[in-house]
């Protein structure tokens, strides 16, 4: 992804959508509790996470940072994931959840 994206320089404040904060992140940002605390200290109530995590990584943490980020900041966190083969070298784990503020999968779809 270096090769091709470039870093932000700042975190979006949160968007409202039918009287709905939400907070914008990217798969990346799941590693660093800080970005959704700054979200939810803005106001955010509903975290989204855009993902493509690969399945060893996906397998041994997805569902945990997930579950943890919705628990530090007493948010639900809507998580969608890319899966499947996308070449030879590159499958996306998949697994979209949805997680409340409590940290329980209240919804997935595992492709």
């Amino acid at each position: 992804e270096s090769g091709y994206t470039r870093a932000g320089d700042c975190i979006l404040p949160p968007i409202c959508i039918d009287g709905v904060s939400i907070g914008l992140t990217t798969c990346y940002d799941l590693r660093f509790p800080e970005v959704f605390s700054r979200l939810r200290r803005q106001g955010a109530d509903v975290l989204l996470v855009p993902s493509a995590f690969t399945v060893p990584t996906g397998k041994a943490h997805w569902e945990v940072l997930l579950r943890a980020r919705a628990i530090e900041t007493q948010c639900y966190v809507i998580a969608s994931a890319q899966a499947g083969r996308h070449n030879e070298r590159r499958e996306s784990y998949g697994h979209s959840l949805a997680v409340d503020p409590w940290g329980t999968v209240v919804g997935s779809a595992c492709f």
